[in-house]
């Protein structure tokens, strides 16, 4: 592939495509765009030109947008380094709550040798958080058996197996940062591997949820050996869980 520069803000936008469409969304709107990224409409509108005019993705204005395989291959390097950088992070001693916001950091500068050689020192089939290490020609399908912790019943045993990166700021509690919200999910405890049963959900009627976004407007309780935690809906959407 003909080597195209690509800017740091360049590279998240299309990091943002892959997530998308590591769970199945080829074709993403602008309006999820920057509800995702938290930003203008119009500043989504402006780069998807510059991403349009560089081949990365394809970009129909009312229709969308989808990555080209040149624009996959880059954000699928991108996302590569993020994962390799938090399954480095961890390595390290990092504490949990801070491995994300440290590898957004790094996923821009880590060049292909040092990512080859973390991946060669600690090789790493998952990230802190639960995330597949995507391999360097394809993407990885999500398994069936997992599915958000918002489909699962009262009374129903589950296993949180991912904690994922997509999360909209509006949801969150006011004026919280994404590694706020890390922090309570780790105070609560909820990090793959965590065994937990369904006690009760219940419907949040003070918020709007984009029906585009595979987010949910439920409170869920779960109970862990006789102890109850209450998780508001907006954690609930961050985690991936498999029924045990």
């Amino acid at each position: 592939m003909t080597q195209i520069d690509v800017t740091a803000a360049e590279e998240e936008y299309l990091e943002t495509f892959f997530w998308f469409f590591e769970y199945g969304s080829k074709r993403v709107k602008t309006n999820q765009i920057a509800e995702m990224m938290n930003v203008d409409p119009g500043t989504v509108t402006s780069m998807l030109k510059k991403l349009s005019g560089k081949s990365l993705i394809k970009y129909k204005p009312y229709y969308g947008a989808e990555l080209t395989s040149k624009g996959e291959e880059i954000a699928r390097k991108v996302v590569r380094k993020h994962r390799l950088s938090e399954s480095f992070l961890e390595w390290l001693g990092v504490p949990w709550s801070k491995i994300h916001e440290e590898a957004c950091k790094w996923e821009h500068v880590l060049t292909d040798e040092i990512a080859e050689m973390i991946e060669k020192k600690i090789n790493p089939e998952i990230t802190p958080y639960g995330a597949p290490i995507p391999q360097k020609e394809r993407s990885q399908a999500i398994t069936t058996e997992i599915k958000p912790l918002a489909l699962f019943n009262p009374g129903e045993f589950i296993e949180i197996v991912e904690i994922i990166e997509r999360a909209i700021a509006r949801h969150f509690p006011k004026e919280s940062t994404l590694q706020e919200v890390y922090v309570e999910l780790e105070k609560k405890g909820l990090k793959p591997g965590k065994r937990l049963r369904i006690v009760s959900t219940h419907v949040r009627e003070d918020v709007i949820i984009e029906k585009w976004s595979l987010s949910y407007d439920l409170d869920l309780v779960v109970e862990d050996n006789s102890k109850e935690t209450k998780i508001p809906y907006y954690l609930v959407n961050m985690i991936l869980a498999k029924e045990i």
